[in-house]
């Protein structure tokens, strides 16, 4: 009878160590939180992103070095032209519903295509027609190659917390 009563004790006391040290595990990091330096990161890929694409489209018009002064300055400016009005799409889009923004979705499209005509004119200033044709299919296919190997790129694994649901009858 002791040794049976001394093992269930044995039995129990381990039960009872493994059942805290359970407790013990590490809190699983929400998934919304961002690191801090986020923000830095996401410009440093911005500007890396513009690097390669300045890079890329250098080598597609093979522009020579007179040719390279007047376009680059003028491009930078048309990016930053085509990317307000882009950010200014994306702020008013969430405010509107229904003719709203439809109408706000118009009108943002029709000053992305006057930002596009106005600096395609300046580019013909500085570059042959056959150059600045080249410029917008170089422009389609490096973002099309960007949102490519955007989209083959394995996504992180990210860990959640599982939620419990119950049901509603």
């Amino acid at each position: 009878m002791y040794k049976l009563a001394r093992n269930i004790f044995t039995l129990l006391l381990l039960l009872g160590f493994g059942y805290t040290s359970f407790g013990q595990l590490r809190p699983v990091r929400p998934v919304f939180r961002r690191p801090p330096n986020f923000e830095e990161r996401v410009i440093r890929r911005q500007n890396k992103i513009e690097q390669v694409r300045e890079v890329y489209i250098s080598r597609r018009l093979k522009l020579t070095s007179e040719e390279s002064e007047k376009f680059w300055p003028i491009y930078r400016r048309y990016q930053d032209a085509l990317t307000a009005v882009k950010e200014k799409q994306q702020k008013n889009s969430s405010k509107a519903d229904g003719a709203d923004q439809v109408n706000n979705e118009l009108f943002y499209e029709s000053e992305i295509v006057k930002v596009r005509q106005f600096y395609t004119n300046e580019f013909l200033k500085i570059l042959p027609p056959e150059k600045v044709s080249e410029l917008l299919k170089a422009e389609k296919e490096f973002r099309d190659e960007l949102i490519k190997q955007l989209r083959e790129r394995p996504k992180p694994v990210t860990t959640t917390t599982p939620t419990t649901t119950t049901p509603t009858n």
